[in-house]
């Protein structure tokens, strides 16, 4: 029986024949094969990287002003909503996540990016420096030309818009390279956009591995600038890569990040924080808060409070609407994540829920399951402390001062984000500053997209994303200074 063959998206079609499709698309929540993919060669890359290249110089593309760019993306964003069931369908498969997540959370929020670009398309604004009276000097932003978008698995629309709006806005072109577990998303979104109105070639999909295809898609000479989210390796070899060809990069890597709650916080919406930031998604999550440092005076109460609460999280097929946690996305992960649980049980700290496979009825019994899991008793040097699971897994750890707390946050390598729980105004902004990361809440999570910016501190990435800082980021500066004075002197006065 022959079995579908997903392949790149090249001029607002499918390239059926552009390269060996040998890789196999599965099912997380289920194990099932789903197809088989294409893997573009350098030669299907440079083909696809220069037919966007002749997109972006299309004069139509090049005339085209920031107000109509705008308006392709409001109609873009449009689509989103109107099909939204149709690519839940494709995520159900593509991710196995809950339909719950996919419908409140997921589309709503890439719909919400795009129309957040689409009204920021025609509101860059460049500047009038100080100058002599001869002069005027000027600074304007242009675009740069052929970006590359090189995504994530665990959040496959999202993060497509997360750079296809701002792209688009900018007047680039983009070439995307979803991750090779998760293709069917991004290539449904491509394809949207051509529905939209957005030029085909403008927004075009390479397929296959990284060492491969995004190997050869950092290294083409006509991409100038990538933007990239996952591991902090993979971007660190990124970084390398471009740094060859002075290529701009944004990278948005791992995090380890912390929630502190503090013995005057709301403990039941500091729990309810806490779950929601370490299961959503399975943990799969760069800005989920895996690290619940409590202040030793509650923290029995408050891991307490976690475990009761995790027992009405409901696990399954995520196809049912009452679902909350779905599976490890890919098999690795999977691996990786339980491998992590094992060294929790070789460890001093305490497993007080959780800790292993999850066994799940039928159609879903064959799919990627971790149980959500608490550890108690965790400190810094524990590798389920300073290294990134990515997984359903809280670790939980005590602390006795203010300052204690923020030095056990800052411990780690990565930068991303922090959440503070306190009733103390002075306080929760006196450990915001002191936080060494990019996004910080304060008796909130997970809040303020798309209109809030997110710039990684430490090896948690470089560059910033969403916001207006986000949109400008995929503009480079130029500045002109343009002489008003025929009379001026000009050079050696060598003038006869």
């Amino acid at each position: 029986m022959s079995q579908t063959v997903y392949a790149p998206f090249l001029n607002g079609e499918f390239w059926i024949d552009a390269g060996p499709a040998d890789f196999t698309v599965i099912n997380p929540a289920t194990g099932q094969t789903l197809g088989r993919e294409t893997e573009c060669g350098a030669a299907a890359v440079a083909r696809i990287v220069e037919a966007s290249q002749q997109a972006f110089l299309e004069p139509s593309w090049q005339k085209m002003s920031a107000a109509e760019r705008g308006g392709l993306l409001l109609k873009l964003a449009d689509l989103v909503e109107q099909q939204a069931e149709a690519l839940i369908q494709t995520e159900l498969q593509d991710t196995g996540k809950p339909i719950s997540q996919l419908r409140t959370g997921e589309l709503p929020l890439t719909a919400a990016i795009i129309r957040f670009y689409a009204g920021a398309a025609d509101k860059v604004e460049g500047s009038i420096k100080s100058g002599t009276p001869n002069e005027i000097l000027l600074q304007i932003y242009e675009p740069y030309g052929v970006v590359a978008g090189i995504l994530p698995w665990n959040y496959p629309f999202v993060n497509a818009a997360m750079k296809v709006a701002p792209a688009v806005a900018a007047g680039n072109a983009i070439v995307l390279k979803p991750a090779q577990e998760t293709p069917l998303g991004t290539l449904a979104f491509a394809k949207l956009c051509v529905e939209a109105g957005i030029p085909p070639g403008i927004v075009n999909v390479v397929l296959g591995s990284g060492s491969t295809t995004g190997q050869a898609l950092i290294e083409h000479p006509l991409i100038k600038k990538v933007s990239f989210t996952g591991s902090t390796s993979v971007g660190q070899h990124i970084q390398k890569a471009a740094a060859d060809q002075m290529k701009m990069v944004n990278l948005e890597c791992g995090g380890k990040n912390a929630l502190i709650v503090f013995a005057d916080a709301d403990l039941d919406r500091a729990a309810e924080a806490a779950l929601l930031s370490g299961f959503v998604n399975a943990g799969q999550l760069c800005v989920s808060c895996s690290r619940v440092l409590i202040e030793s005076s509650v923290a029995a109460e408050f891991e307490a409070l976690l475990v009761e609460r995790s027992k009405k999280i409901v696990m399954g097929d995520p196809r049912n609407e009452a679902t909350l946690v779905g599976p490890m996305i890919t098999r690795s992960q999977y691996e990786s994540a339980l491998s992590y649980l094992i060294e929790a049980a070789d460890s001093e700290c305490e497993i007080l829920c959780g800790g292993s496979k999850a066994r799940i009825a039928a159609p879903c019994e064959n799919g990627f399951w971790i149980e959500p899991t608490i550890l108690s008793g965790v400190r810094p040097g524990m590798k389920v402390h300073d290294e990134e699971i990515f997984g359903p897994v809280l670790s939980c750890v005590r602390f006795e001062t203010e300052k204690e707390a923020v030095a056990i946050a800052n411990s780690v390598i990565y930068g991303l984000s922090g959440s503070i729980w306190t009733k103390d105004g002075s306080k929760a902004l006196r450990v915001a500053r002191a936080f060494d990361t990019g996004i910080c809440w304060v008796n909130t999570m997970l809040s303020g997209y798309p209109q809030i910016s997110l710039s990684p501190h430490k090896l948690s990435g470089t560059g910033v994303e969403l916001g207006m800082e986000g949109m400008l980021a995929y503009l480079k500066r130029k500045s002109i200074v343009i002489g008003i004075d025929d009379d001026a002197p000009i050079g050696w006065g060598l003038k006869r």
